[in-house]
């Protein structure tokens, strides 16, 4: 085939994939098989698509309030208000009425307060049957319409059947549930985009709040603050059981993390009730069911933190589990972690800010100052360790006397160095030795010396190309080579690596933060505001009945329902934020969103047990630590859900804290301190003294 330019062009064959292939991607393939084409480049792309999507979204919130404020009148809500008092009044008359003509005194509806009276009403009128609209002339019209003439109301078949109901059918309904879930993907996009501007704000220094773990309390702190700062426990517990799988982190101090992990994701449908300002009612009730998430992974932590300090019965307990669990094989296994929609949002949130793991990585497991980027074998690493450590009293090597960033958990295994943590270059003291006080333990080329010429103790050609340690006595203050392929200035990048905030708008790490963090706070608020307003038109009448048919059917129910939407979503905060505000609206009961929240919680640890499942170093440890979360909420639900004296504690909670949002003095501001104080001010103090204290 030739070209215009008179040139010959081939036409290739693109490969179809299996069907089997396709279904699997779909649903929640490996990552790096789900290939994704952006296209040609040009000014369309994903960061602009996502961006162009968030502002549609802030546009119809916008015209809403605009809406709210000017077109429907200051009279019509206080109408609405009086309306309800009326409502409530009339419900007081009627249960006197009975009681007068000796109805049975042992009806609960006789002891409800005025609040829960004002629920009771709010929920029926959600479930009222509506009026048909439709009037006999357009049915008749859009049966002869769709037919061709054919039919007509008057006529009978399955056909006339079909076409009658669709001409009864709100097509406005049926759009505005697109609309919903159109709100519902922006809302993944805006955690996704929120999540990368609170770890650009907090800097390369937010990768190093691990290393002040050094006790279950501080674990706890900084588990909260982690899944505060990345929008997701899914997201902290994957950090925590990489950082288990590099040796940076032990299971035990692993454990208590991801405790607080589980207090650190309910931030967010915390944040999200307090868009019920407006509403009182809404506002308490909304408040009350986003805390339950509050106040049962408070009470599970003050119970199982303290017994786990005692005695680590989930690390144990786990360890016996999986003690023999085999590392991935890459090359005969798929060791790619599983997952479902963040292929399909990630492309876009990245469009917009692409964050650098690497950097975070490097930052987090200790490698600034630099790694060694090559495989000895075992006998290698062991005379390499010989050389360059002292031998303790114990009998053990450290290296702690000629590096000061030695620690021997994350450096050491078995008396022998981590492959990835031997030096470049080693300096020998005046007796020949490179494991005293005196010798010299490098990453980079000491000063003063031209590493080119430095004689290498290690020949990566001998062997028969596998490598070889080929010099072990050494001359007295002399410089040698040890890594072949040593790396340095890991943690020199930038944490901001591409999207729109990089390439187009030239933005800081910090000025990128800012924007991100400020930005998708408001996308998240006009995101919420918009899925409330549009539920309120679209679950009424018999939507609302069957939505409480399924919810009131079974609490047990609720928890896989609610575990079944957090797997499929992968976040549990996303699965409590969207139930938050049909809890605000009366809809959904506390006591229905109680068990739909601890099933969010267990569908929030399947993130933890598939990337464990492909671990590739250390796989006892990083499936010990999944299975820890999982246990964790498992022994939660058993003890706080089970026994309805147990279950009234966390419920009492959390209906005392949406009461103090109607307190006539401080309501309108609880909110706002509560949240600062539990997700912000403790655990931030907390840490800043675990640092103090470790520095």
């Amino acid at each position: 085939m030739v070209n215009e330019g008179g040139g010959t062009s081939r036409r290739t064959r693109r490969r179809i994939p299996p069907p089997s292939f396709t279904m699997r991607s779909l649903l929640g393939g490996a990552k790096e098989k789900l290939v994704h084409d952006p296209g040609a480049e040009g000014p369309e792309g994903e960061g602009e698509a996502a961006m162009t999507m968030m502002v549609i979204v802030y546009a119809v919130a916008l015209g809403l309030l605009i809406y709210e404020k000017f077109v429907k009148k200051d009279h019509d809500h206080d109408a609405l208000r009086a309306a309800e008092l009326a409502d409530v009044a009339n419900f007081k008359a009627k249960l006197a009425s009975q009681k007068a003509e000796g109805a049975n005194a042992d009806d609960p509806d006789h002891a409800l307060t005025d609040e829960e009276i004002r629920d009771k009403l709010k929920q029926q009128k959600w479930t009222e049957p509506e009026a048909d609209n439709v009037s006999p002339e357009f049915r008749s019209k859009f049966i002869r319409t769709a037919s061709f003439g054919a039919l007509d109301t008057t006529d009978k078949g399955p056909v006339r059947d079909a076409l009658y109901w669709l001409s009864g059918v709100n097509w406005t309904k049926v759009a505005l549930f697109w609309f919903v879930i159109y709100c519902i993907w922006v809302f993944l996009l805006v955690l996704s985009v929120m999540g990368t501007g609170f770890k650009l704000l907090g800097g390369k220094d937010s990768a190093k709040m691990f290393d002040v773990v050094d006790n279950p309390i501080s674990g706890v702190m900084i588990g909260i603050l982690a899944t505060v700062l990345v929008q997701s426990s899914s997201t902290t517990t994957s950090i925590i059981i990489s950082l288990v799988g590099a040796n940076e982190l032990s299971v035990n101090s692993a454990v208590f993390m991801v405790m607080g992990a589980n207090i650190g994701t309910s931030v967010t449908n915390t944040i999200v009730a307090m868009g019920h300002f407006a509403n009182q009612d809404d506002l308490r009730r909304g408040f009350s069911a986003a805390t339950v998430h509050d106040c049962f992974n408070l009470l599970s932590v003050a119970v199982f933190l303290p017994l786990n300090w005692i005695y680590p019965f989930l690390e144990k307990m786990t360890y016996e589990m999986v003690k023999d669990i085999e590392t991935c094989d890459k090359e005969t296994d798929d060791c790619n972690k599983r997952e479902f929609l963040k292929p399909y949002v990630s492309p876009y949130s990245k469009g917009i800010a692409k964050y650098n793991k690497d950097v975070s990585k490097y930052v987090s497991q200790g490698y600034c100052m630099g790694l060694c980027d090559h495989s000895f074998s075992s006998d290698d690493l062991a005379t390499i360790s010989g050389m360059v450590c002292e031998q303790t009293d114990a009998g053990a090597n450290s290296c702690g006397n000629v590096h000061s960033e030695f620690d021997a958990t994350s450096w050491m295994s078995g008396g022998k160095l981590y492959k990835k943590r031997v030096p470049a270059y080693i300096k020998t003291d005046a007796s020949g030795l490179a494991n005293t006080d005196d010798a010299g333990f490098y990453y980079a080329c000491p000063s003063g010396t031209d590493c080119d010429t430095v004689t290498s103790i290690y020949d990566e050609d001998a062997n028969d190309g596998a490598g070889e340690v080929t010099l072990t006595s050494l001359a007295a203050n002399t410089v040698y080579a040890v890594c072949p392929h040593p790396k340095t200035g890991l943690c020199d990048k930038r944490l901001l690596k591409g999207g729109l905030a990089l390439d187009e708008w030239k933005m800081t790490d910090e000025g990128a933060g800012t924007f991100l963090t400020i930005w998708a706070l408001g996308a998240l608020c006009a995101c919420l505001f918009c899925i409330v307003y549009t539920l309120q038109i679209i679950i009424k009448g018999g939507a609302a009945r069957v939505l409480k048919k399924v919810i009131g059917f079974n609490p047990y129910l609720n928890m896989v329902v609610g575990m079944g939407i957090t797997i499929m979503v992968q976040s549990s905060s996303i699965t409590t934020s969207t139930l938050t505000p049909i809890a605000a609206v009366g809809l959904i009961t506390l006591e229905e969103m109680f068990p739909l929240t601890l099933g969010a919680n267990i569908g929030t640890t399947l993130t933890g047990i598939m990337g464990a499942t492909v671990a590739t170093s250390n796989p006892v440890e990083a499936m010990q630590v999944a299975l820890c979360h999982l246990f964790f909420n498992l022994f939660g639900i058993a003890l706080w859900y089970p026994a309805p004296v147990m279950r009234n504690i966390p419920l009492r909670m959390c209906r005392f804290l949406g009461h103090m949002t109607a307190h006539p003095k401080y309501g309108k501001v609880f909110p706002l301190v509560y949240t600062g104080v539990v997700f912000f001010a403790i655990p931030g103090i907390a840490y800043g003294i675990a640092a103090a204290a470790t520095a």
